[in-house]
C-alpha cells in the first residue's frame, strides 16, 4: 500500500506505514501523527479512565482539521 498524501502531492509512490483512524487513508511516516488517547470505561454511574493510554494515528490532513477548531 502506498501513501495517499505523497501520491497526491508529488506523484511519488512511497510505502505506507499506517492508516488514518479518521479518514482511512494510508500514510507514510512523514504524513503520520501519533497521539495518545485516554480510554474510558463505564463503571456504575460514573466512568473510569484506563491506566495505559491507547495509540491514535492520524494523517496530517485530519490532524490539522481537528486542531483548527
Amino acid at each position: 500500500m502506498n501513501c495517499y498524501e505523497c501520491r497526491k502531492e508529488s506523484g511519488v509512490a512511497t510505502s505506507a506505514e499506517a492508516v488514518c483512524q479518521r479518514c482511512g487513508a494510508a500514510v507514510c511516516a512523514d504524513h503520520l501523527r501519533v497521539e495518545k488517547q485516554e480510554l474510558h470505561q463505564q463503571v456504575g454511574l460514573g466512568k473510569r479512565t484506563q491506566e495505559l493510554p491507547a495509540r491514535r494515528m492520524l494523517c496530517t490532513f485530519c490532524d490539522g482539521a481537528e486542531r483548527s477548531g
